[in-house]
């Protein structure tokens, strides 16, 4: 299933569209197709598009202070920060979204909650890696967080995983500080309600800009095709968890 999760989206992703189109212009030998394919590329790669879709991707979620959270049961720090990469008898783990991490445990710091939780990640082609969970939850204790207080999640490979392992580690009714990137909060959030906990989000890893609009910002760019096809990926995951739920 997780298979799926990951190759279906890519059909509806500029470079799956511009391929469908490529390989219709083969077949039909029609330069309409062509054409297509190149105003998707030359609309998916426009940093103004890109940075567009995210800040709607990214609504209403705004950087939140510290301060301001109120108290909760548990933080929980959502997978999917840290990348893993070996060479031989060499093995690194990189930070990909820190922030999760980091925000995570200050808001320890800050004394909003007497836990955190750490979601064990492992995807099938990742499993002679160490959930990421635990590989988190080491850090913590290096940076040192008291172990008494870190939980960490049975393995799991969605979002909707993470729900279900999470709520079987609280009591019920409880209220949670959900830390996870600002484009994947409106999902995420959803998913914990759904498993009746109280979710008070803090979102993290903005993508959205405050610079100037310049010439550069209409310049094809691979940053921006990335940026656009995590927008149509992000939507697709709401939308098939509305339909199911």
């Amino acid at each position: 299933m997780i298979y799926l999760h990951k190759i279906l989206p890519f059909f509806l992703s500029p470079l799956g569209i511009i391929l469908i189109f490529l390989i219709f212009s083969f077949f039909y030998k029609r330069r309409f197709f062509v054409f297509l394919a190149f105003l998707v590329l030359i609309f998916s790669s426009n940093s103004f598009v890109a940075t567009y879709l995210f800040n709607q991707l990214e609504k209403p979620y705004k950087p939140i202070a510290y301060q301001s959270v109120n108290n909760a049961d548990a933080i929980v720090v959502l997978s999917g920060g840290i990348n893993q990469i070996q060479e031989g008898e060499v093995k690194r783990y990189q930070w990909g979204l820190p922030n999760r991490f980091f925000s995570g445990v200050e808001l320890l710091k800050q004394r909003k909650s007497d836990k955190i939780i750490f979601t064990g990640g492992q995807l099938p082609w990742d499993n002679t890696w160490s959930p990421e969970g635990f590989i988190l939850k080491n850090k913590a204790i290096e940076l040192g967080i008291d172990s008494k207080k870190i939980l960490v999640s049975d393995k799991v490979q969605t979002t909707y995983d993470e729900s279900v392992k999470v709520s079987s580690l609280l009591p019920e009714n409880p209220s949670i500080i959900l830390v996870t990137s600002a484009y994947h909060m409106k999902r995420s959030k959803f998913l914990f309600e759904k498993q009746g906990l109280n979710v008070i989000p803090f979102p993290v890893d903005f993508y959205r800009s405050s610079s100037n609009i310049t010439i550069l910002n209409f310049i094809p760019s691979l940053p921006a095709i990335k940026r656009t096809s995590m927008f149509i990926r992000e939507n697709i995951g709401r939308i098939y968890y509305k339909v199911i739920f």
